[in-house]
């Protein structure tokens, strides 16, 4: 997963992965709502250490999320998770 668009209703929210430099060196999923077709700011973002699940930090900000893109956005984490415990193993 790089990027992947979200919808629920009217909303619509975005969660993208990345390598994060400023957090800590290490790789992110965050999630974002779309307002007017431009990103906002995040929303929650999860970090990944060097061992996850055990040294993955989430972020949250204020805000209201349907409970059925937080579910997504878990969904994110652990195919995230996945693919970075692949990597370290090759």
């Amino acid at each position: 997963m790089v990027t992947t668009l979200l919808t629920h209703g009217e909303r619509q929210f975005q969660a993208m992965a990345y390598h994060d430099a400023i957090q800590g060196d290490t790789w992110a999923v965050e999630l974002a709502e779309l307002v007017d077709g431009e990103l906002g700011p995040a929303i929650v973002t999860a970090l990944f250490g060097e061992d996850p699940p055990t040294t993955t930090r989430v972020l949250t900000s204020t805000g209201d999320l349907p409970l059925e893109i937080l579910r997504a956005f878990m969904v994110a984490i652990a195919a995230e998770e996945t693919r970075i415990r692949a990597a370290q193993e090759s």
